[in-house]
């Protein structure tokens, strides 16, 4: 545990170092300062509009930071075989992936907070009255994190250049949002007779829910949200994640440096 502690601290050091992390979190920030003007055009769904943006701005921000530290870091140092000096301490291949995969999640969490944070207290400024389910929406903002990097690192490892990293990750995050409009497609399909429904059903559950994880958009209505659920969703995160991590540990471990 000491060698991926190591490795996390140093990932996160890395991720401070790197301008695009600076970058991304300035846009952020200006996002979410630029939700304020936004909410004057509708001041009657004033802290709404304020809530919506923060929190679409937040899980933009950990997106793009997560996928530009897995990419840059995992796949950067295959690149200009840097990673070949790491080898060669007494480093195991599984301790170098989970210790990467911790660096970039604890960034990320850190991130995460400082933003919900800000927006938070932008939202009190306003008159919110605080909702419990904000703490779960940022919780389930993370698990989001949790899975993108997971695939992040997969995807860095069995691709050839940054460019195609980035766009396979991409992809993957805005295919994990539509999923559900798969079962529809599949039904369509089925009655007009084209039959591939161990097609699509294959590609429903490879691909990430990340709607299922959508908590943010119960804030603010009385949809209630049971125990049960959340407990699966968190379930099912961390099991996709790990499904994720430990096949990247496959796929690192038989690459030749």
């Amino acid at each position: 545990m000491k060698k991926i502690f190591a490795i996390a601290e140093y990932t996160i050091k890395e991720n401070i170092r790197q301008r695009i992390f600076y970058t991304i979190f300035i846009f952020a920030l200006v996002v979410i300062v630029s939700s304020v003007i936004f909410s004057m055009l509708s001041p009657e769904e004033e802290t709404r509009v304020i809530l919506d943006i923060g929190l679409g701005a937040i899980e933009i921000f950990a997106f793009f930071s997560a996928i530009f530290a897995a990419v840059g870091l995992v796949l950067g140092e295959m690149e200009n075989k840097s990673i070949s000096l790491i080898m060669a301490r007494p480093v195991r291949r599984f301790e170098y992936i989970w210790g990467r995969y911790s660096g970039i999640l604890s960034i990320s969490l850190f991130n995460i907070l400082l933003m919900s944070s800000g927006l938070l207290f932008l939202l009190f400024i306003k008159g919110w009255s605080f909702d419990f389910r904000f703490l779960l929406a940022v919780t389930f903002i993370f698990l989001k994190v949790i899975i993108i990097s997971a695939l992040a690192i997969l995807i860095s490892l069995v691709s050839t250049s940054a460019i195609s990293s980035i766009s396979m990750t991409f992809l993957f995050w805005v295919l994990g949002h539509v999923t559900d409009h798969l079962k529809y497609l599949n039904h369509v399909l089925v009655e007009k007779g084209i039959k591939i429904t161990i097609f699509l059903k294959a590609i429903y559950y490879l691909l990430p829910n990340f709607q299922y994880l959508n908590v943010k958009d119960y804030i603010g209505y009385p949809n209630p949200l049971a125990g049960t659920t959340i407990f699966w969703q968190v379930v099912y995160s961390l099991a996709y994640a790990s499904v994720a991590t430990w096949l990247s540990v496959l796929v690192f471990s038989r690459k030749e440096f």
